[in-house]
């Protein structure tokens, strides 16, 4: 009767232990799966985003081959820097990287299209050097900066200021990056090649942080 009271004292505490084991797994595996389902989305956004940024920067340089072919050679220098950069952040499946690297891809990228527009490009950076320690998601400035100037610079004749800030919120946990323009062109529409770059940049914003 001991051993059966026995039993029937510890058999419950026993199940539970089985029912919580099996939630746990559960929910290891949900959490598993969703992070998979994370790294593929994002890998997706990588892959969509390259061809836009290649389709973007070449066409900047060919329009350059006919009409000043010096100009064009030193824009290949700099897109060759560029490719470098998008290369290796694709085919390492780089997520984050530090906002020093970032920044000085964006900067790549604005000599490349000072290259095309001269003077008519201004740009102000405000950014504490102990921040560009700081990780940023890769390729997160890139597609602000690139809509800045395709659709409130360029089309102005004469040209524009873009501004590049970023400095960390009071609580020290979040940092603001801030791209502006001086310009009144229209953002790019979804359905363009612009939008395109900041649609795929929500999208991965999303899937890093919810």
């Amino acid at each position: 009767f001991l051993s059966a009271r026995m039993c029937v004292t510890v058999a419950p505490p026993s199940h539970a232990w089985l029912i919580a084991r099996r939630l746990g797994e559960e929910e290891a595996n949900a959490v598993r799966a969703e992070a998979l389902r994370a790294r593929a989305e994002l890998a997706a956004l990588r892959a969509q985003l390259n061809p836009h940024f290649l389709f973007n920067t070449l066409h900047s340089v060919l329009g350059l081959v006919r009409s000043n072919p010096a100009l064009a050679e030193a824009a290949l220098e700099k897109l060759g820097d560029l490719l470098h950069y998008a290369t290796r952040v694709h085919r390492d499946g780089v997520d984050w990287i530090a906002l020093r690297h970032e920044q000085e891809f964006v900067d790549t990228y604005l000599d490349l299209e000072a290259v095309r527009l001269g003077d008519r490009l201004r740009v102000v950076r405000d950014i504490a050097d102990p921040i560009l320690d700081h990780l940023v998601p890769t390729f997160s400035l890139q597609p602000l900066v690139e809509n800045a100037v395709r659709h409130g610079i360029a089309p102005r004749a004469a040209g524009g200021e873009i501004s590049i800030r970023a400095n960390l919120q009071p609580d020290g946990n979040r940092l603001r990056l801030e791209i502006c323009n001086d310009g009144n062109g229209p953002v790019a529409a979804e359905g363009d090649q612009g939008g395109l770059g900041l649609r795929e940049l929500r999208h991965r914003l999303d899937a890093l942080y919810g």
